[in-house]
């Protein structure tokens, strides 16, 4: 009995004292997630943090950072925010609940958008002792009129998903089953069912893994109800992959290389001026960049005073060496649209060979290590309707560069030795390529 009963009491103190270990653990987890967010467009810091035995509060600082920050400034937007952080400390983990801090300025029009005391936005995690979180973020249904007749109502907006610590890894996935948004000039945006999804990790300023996302239909009608741009069934894919180059020896971080591939599919659209495309099919692969090089050219592209700054402008030269040092490759595998006058198809491959140093300083030395093949299709009745093609096209022809048959204009060409050699047999020097198409 006596056994029993201090087995007893032990279970009961382990499980009075879990909340005060997971109240360390839940500290822990969020100040470690504050200090060790890294990103490109926002900052946070903690701005207080009151832990309790049951239960904690805390708030942190949301700040916009570079390009983004100015963007928003420039709109009258707000670049800081506050978010309030109700954090529970259980037996087996912790739950925090977060809101952003309403002010007493903006809380007439909160209310009116969402509801009163209806939160706009609620992100609930929940923690294990090893710090892996889910987490739930839920954007609320609006249903806003405003009194000038503008209007804004949605459906709710849910994101959830897994951040590992351990490997810095996460998965998510987001749903937005409709978003309607009139102005006070009866311009519309009707958006339904947005989903989308992806696995990976932020590295830098580059996420690499896995991203999809797919909208329904979404039409926009400007104000006088006649004149509309509409799309139908979007599907889009990206990913980006770490790698060696073949056949490294000594891999190292600044060997590394990184493999960017998108892919888009469009079912139908219909433009302004009431035209019908349909099976639009993009891929693009940018490969085997150089990491280093291209991370600093795209910390570079998010500072505004980069294009100023002469010592940020020497470095994105540098930067750009380093890129065409270490070769890459573009491929434009998929480029179709089936228009009313035919289908339009394009594929292009180039390969920049890695081993030339200082580029920036002799430009004209990149043709030399350039190789690929170029191979374009539009249908004569759609260059017919385009001025400049319906011009230069013919030219061209003649000049055996591009060949008509079948009721289509091709160009057909390899790029080999410096040179471009065409399906006709002619053959220009690549330099000369940029005269041709003026």
């Amino acid at each position: 009995m006596l056994k029993k009963i201090l087995a007893g009491a032990g279970a009961v103190a382990i499980i009075a004292c879990g909340p005060l270990a997971t109240g360390q653990i839940g500290q822990s987890i969020y100040t470690g997630a504050v200090k060790n967010y890294h990103s490109p467009y926002m900052s946070i810091t903690t701005k207080s943090f009151e832990r309790g035995y049951l239960s904690s509060n805390a708030v942190s600082r949301i700040e916009l950072k570079n390009q983004l920050k100015a963007e928003f400034a420039e709109q009258g937007l707000p670049t800081v925010w506050l978010v309030k952080h109700h954090i529970e400390n259980g037996f087996l983990g912790v739950k925090s609940t977060s809101e952003f801090v309403i002010d007493k300025q903006a809380a007439p029009l909160v209310n009116q958008i969402w509801g009163k005391n209806v939160a706009p936005m609620q992100v609930v995690t929940d923690s294990g002792f090893t710090g892996t979180t889910h987490f739930t973020l839920t954007v609320n249904p609006m249903d806003y009129i405003h009194k000038e007749g503008g209007s804004a109502i949605s459906d709710k907006f849910v994101v959830t998903g897994e951040f590992d610590p351990e490997n810095s890894k996460s998965q998510f996935s987001y749903s937005l089953p409709a978003l309607t948004i009139t102005t006070a000039d009866k311009e519309s945006m009707v958006v339904n069912n947005i989903n989308g999804e992806g696995q990976g990790q932020m590295q830098g300023n580059f996420w690499i893994g896995h991203q999809t996302f797919s909208l329904e239909k979404a039409k926009f009608t400007a104000a006088d109800q006649q004149h509309l741009i509409a799309i139908d069934g979007v599907n889009v894919a990206m990913d980006n992959s770490l790698s060696q180059p073949s056949g490294e020896k000594k891999p190292t971080e600044a060997t590394q290389q990184v493999t960017n591939t998108n892919t888009i599919q469009v079912a139908k659209l219909t433009t302004l001026d009431g035209q019908h495309y349909q099976d639009i099919a993009f891929k693009l692969a940018l490969k085997d960049l150089n990491y280093k090089a291209i991370s600093q050219l795209a910390t570079m592209e998010q500072s505004p005073q980069a294009a100023q700054d002469p010592a940020q402008i020497k470095q994105a030269m540098l930067a750009l060496d380093l890129l065409i040092a270490h070769g890459a490759s573009i491929d434009l595998s998929q480029l179709s649209v089936k228009t009313p006058q035919g289908t339009v198809n394009a594929q292009v491959l180039l390969k920049v060979k890695p081993g030339l140093e200082h580029a920036s300083t002799n430009l004209t030395a990149v043709t030399d290590q350039l190789s690929g093949n170029v191979n374009i299709v539009i249908p004569e009745a759609l260059a017919a309707k385009e001025p400049l093609l319906a011009a230069k096209l013919p030219v061209l022809v003649n000049q055996k560069i591009v060949t008509q048959q079948n009721g289509n204009y091709q160009l057909e060409v390899k790029i080999v030795a410096n040179q471009l050699e065409f399906s006709s047999g002619a053959k220009l020097p690549l330099a000369m390529m940029a005269l041709l198409l003026h």
